[in-house]
């Protein structure tokens, strides 16, 4: 991988985030507006990546949308290698073929409370809270068609 070209604005975490959202955007989108069959298209134009970017609220420079949408083709050219992958249709989808019998399960862990020692200290570093629980601003959004 060229790191060369990575977005300045998007940490590694951040980006590996950035792209998922935004492919799951696509496929989702794809998914909602094409009629059935092949969900996705081959690729994400650059209109559609626009698009995307403003529901995002980011603001990014030519270059970093260039990379970013060739990184994102890249990804949906791998997810259309991986349908071509033959799977039979009763293999259920969490297991993939991989059985998975309750012999070799392990039991699920017992759910505990370890509450936090320190919560006014806590407390004490936000900005806004109400009654022990931290404010948070509003997000503002539009809604969609």
């Amino acid at each position: 991988m060229d790191y060369s070209m990575q977005p300045s604005c998007i940490n590694y975490r951040g980006k590996d985030r950035f792209l998922d959202r935004l492919l799951k955007s696509f496929i989702l989108k794809q998914r909602f507006t094409k009629p059935k069959g092949n969900i996705m298209s081959e690729t994400i134009s650059e209109d559609t990546f626009n698009h995307l970017v403003d529901l995002a609220a980011l603001e990014l420079s030519p270059s970093e949308s260039q990379y970013l949408l060739q990184q994102l083709n890249n990804q949906l050219k791998a997810i259309h290698e991986l349908e071509k992958i033959p799977i039979d249709k009763d293999t259920p989808a969490a297991r993939h073929g991989v059985p998975f019998p309750a012999s070799i399960s392990p039991s699920p862990r017992e759910d505990m409370v370890d509450p936090y020692p320190h919560v006014d200290d806590l407390l004490s570093q936000v900005p806004e809270s109400e009654d022990r629980y931290i404010s948070v601003p509003d997000i503002p959004h539009t809604e969609l068609e």
